[in-house]
């Protein structure tokens, strides 16, 4: 048996019936016809480059994104954070106030501070 041909287990069961062509819409279609053999593994590969470079471009924007976001949080850490203002040498301990026994150079010094 030729491929594509079609096979029955009854011949006397299938009817045969004649049809007249009307040649002129088979012409008509004749000359519209278009018959392409495209390159299916090309195409195929283009589309998976395609593809790939979307998934690609996707994973750049997220990881830009995520870089963004752990700058502004570095940067809204490092506000929040007091290393800046207390650093040692910015700090004075009580012996450096030159306390008294009553107390007046520290009062002194907080009132300065306000």
């Amino acid at each position: 048996m030729v491929e594509g041909q079609v096979g029955y287990h009854r011949p006397e069961n299938v009817r045969r019936m004649s049809v007249e062509k009307n040649n002129s819409i088979v012409n008509a279609l004749n000359k519209t016809k278009t018959e392409l053999y495209p390159d299916l593994y090309q195409q195929q590969q283009d589309r998976q480059r395609e593809m790939q470079m979307a998934k690609k471009q996707a994973r750049r924007e997220e990881e830009k994104l995520r870089k963004e976001q752990e700058l502004k949080q570095k940067q809204i850490k490092e506000e929040r954070s007091y290393d800046r203002i207390m650093s040692g040498e910015k700090m004075l301990s009580n012996a450096e106030v030159e306390a008294s026994v009553d107390n007046s150079a520290a009062e002194a010094y907080e009132d300065d501070f306000f």
